[in-house]
């Protein structure tokens, strides 16, 4: 049987965030959920956290005010490695922009882009379980 997941989801919608929790709880792979309506704050959670931060999968939003999914992206690269080594980050967008598309595939910290909304077979299929 395949280890339950630790899952950190980033976006300014509440209602994203509560639909997004309910579909991994009652998915069955998730062994915990934690909710950021701000980039900022998830990104102060996973430092602070350091090497006690359980291995973790990110949904991240691409379009957040005050810090968007490549703004965290920008701040995630200065974490420490520990933490660096404990994550998965998966942005979330509905963009069809090319350019966010295109750079989205080019960061080593992303891997993948995912359309909202957010559908749990294929972030299954993506994680390999």
């Amino acid at each position: 049987m395949t280890p339950l997941l630790h899952f950190c989801l980033i976006d300014d919608s509440a209602f994203d965030l509560f639909i997004y929790e309910k579909m991994l709880l009652k998915s069955g792979i998730t062994a915990s959920v934690k909710t950021f309506n701000s980039a900022r704050e998830a990104l102060k959670h996973l430092v602070t956290a350091g090497e006690n931060l359980p291995d973790t999968v990110i949904l991240l939003d691409l379009q957040m005010p005050d810090m968007n999914g490549f703004e965290f992206i920008e701040e995630f690269d200065q974490a420490p490695e520990l933490v660096k080594q404990k994550i998965k980050i998966f942005m979330l967008s509905s963009t069809i922009d090319t350019r966010d598309i295109e750079k989205a595939k080019a960061s080593p910290h992303i891997i993948d882009l995912l359309s909202k909304p957010l559908e749990i077979p294929f972030l299954c299929q993506k994680l390999g379980i």
